[in-house]
């Protein structure tokens, strides 16, 4: 036994890490085009003017 503690091969890092961080980018990526693809959600913005006339119809809300 003259090998010393430690002496083996250093680690140099997993690449297995890197591909599943692709493949989770990726299939969050596939996920969501294909939700989008099913429901078409309607992703406009209101008009400025809207959304202040929807503010003085909300009521307000008394903080006691």
């Amino acid at each position: 036994m003259n090998q010393k503690f430690g002496a083996a091969k250093q680690p140099t890092g997993t690449p297995s890490l890197a591909w599943s961080s692709v493949v989770v980018i990726f299939s969050l990526l596939a996920g969501a085009s294909v939700v989008h693809n099913i429901y078409k959600p309607n992703l406009t913005l209101p008009a400025v003017e809207n959304v202040d006339e929807t503010k003085k119809k909300q009521p307000l809300i008394n903080k006691e």
